[in-house]
């Protein structure tokens, strides 16, 4: 870890680079440092309050020194425009501010931080490993007026117990650094932790960094679930084995040396019909998209509302052509009774755009 952790609460923010700010979200409880460059916004997570600036000494965050490592943003222009144009097409009767222009406008680049933990694993362990081998039996069948006999493999697993001792160290093993990282993850996809590169000051340039709300040793016992996949894994190869069921160990940890990783990730927003920002995340490496897709009851309603009034023309012309047909021309009942079919028609069709708007809204609230 960076030596910044012995440094006094009126200096800590001066390590991020100088005139940088805190600013927080009372929406989410988000922590962020800005480059001097940015100004106060929504908040690029929750999107639901603007950013207020904190005082540096009085709200020291759960985390405060400077990354030791970062991915660099690696999704290319055109494959973010894409993304989001087709995003902003994707739904029919959008609200106003769901446009291309706005989103491009809007997007801006956070970086997540994440931990890396390296750790000294020791201990017993214990498990059934499974060996892969195929038999040989035959299946007799009827065919083409005869008895055939065909041969036929069949796949099985041999499990045997084993047992061990393990003495060995695990670098760079995953740990959130933020309550939220999963359900992100679980939205735009994992992050490859392989880009990474030692930070560098210039990294940060026009983008907000989210301050860990995760210490190392809250995060601890998640990173201990990911080191025991990395042992099991290790076991089963150390056996040769092909499976591994029932793994148990009693390990004990030592020489932990956590490391902060920043992940990228581009955010946007849009304004729904109550004015609520929906957010848009966008995948810092590869653009994926996410975004919760809203219809706007507004339009549904101008929409219905023309569909009605197209229907109301043809009721009056279907009044039109029935006073005529029984005062004048007795054929125009026959057309009076065909716009009027076309006028029900039509108005049937306008409770149309409120079913989508409603449809689209209410899977929009799923979780």
């Amino acid at each position: 870890m960076s030596e910044t952790s012995q440094m006094g609460n009126e200096s800590w923010i001066k390590y991020w680079g100088e005139d940088w700010v805190l600013e927080g979200c009372a929406s989410c409880n988000g922590v962020f440092v800005l480059p001097p460059e940015r100004v106060s916004q929504r908040c690029p997570v929750c999107g639901q309050a603007a950013l207020a600036q904190m005082n540096a000494t009085d709200n020291r965050p759960v985390y405060t020194q400077p990354p030791e490592m970062v991915v660099p943003f690696r999704a290319q222009e055109e494959v973010l425009r894409r993304s989001v144009s087709q995003f902003a097409k994707s739904v029919w009767l959008a609200p106003a501010d769901l446009q291309e222009s706005r989103l491009l406008g809007r997007l801006q680049s956070v970086y997540l931080p994440m931990w890396l933990v390296d750790v000294q694993v020791q201990g017993d362990w214990r498990a059934e490993m499974g060996f892969d081998y195929e038999i040989v039996s035959h299946r007799e069948q009827f065919k083409n007026s005869g008895w055939q006999t065909e041969r036929v493999k069949e796949k099985r697993v041999r499990w045997e117990p084993r047992l061990g001792r393990l003495n060995r160290i695990y670098d760079n093993q995953v740990a959130p650094a933020l309550e939220q990282q999963a359900e992100i993850e679980s939205k735009i996809g994992r992050f490859l932790p392989k880009d990474q590169k030692p930070f560098q000051p210039d990294d940060l340039t026009g983008t907000i960094v989210h301050l860990p709300n995760r210490p190392p040793e809250d995060a601890w016992n998640e990173a201990v679930v990911v080191v025991q996949t990395a042992v099991s894994q290790d076991c089963r190869l150390a056996s040769e084995a092909d499976h591994t069921r029932g793994f148990k160990w009693s390990p004990s940890f030592a020489n932990q040396n956590w490391t902060q990783l920043l992940l990228p990730l581009y955010t946007s927003y849009y304004l729904d019909d109550d004015n609520q920002a929906q957010m848009v995340l966008l995948h810092g490496q590869s653009g994926k998209l996410h975004g919760i897709r809203r219809a706007s009851m507004k339009q549904a309603r101008r929409v219905a509302g023309i569909i009605l009034a197209v229907a109301a023309v043809f009721l009056l012309v279907t009044l039109a052509l029935l006073g005529l047909g029984f005062t004048v021309a007795e054929e125009a009942l026959a057309w009076a009774g065909l716009v009027g079919v076309l006028a029900v028609g039509v108005g049937g069709t306008a409770v149309l755009p409120l079913l989508y708007a409603w449809y689209v809204n209410s899977i929009a609230k799923r979780p």
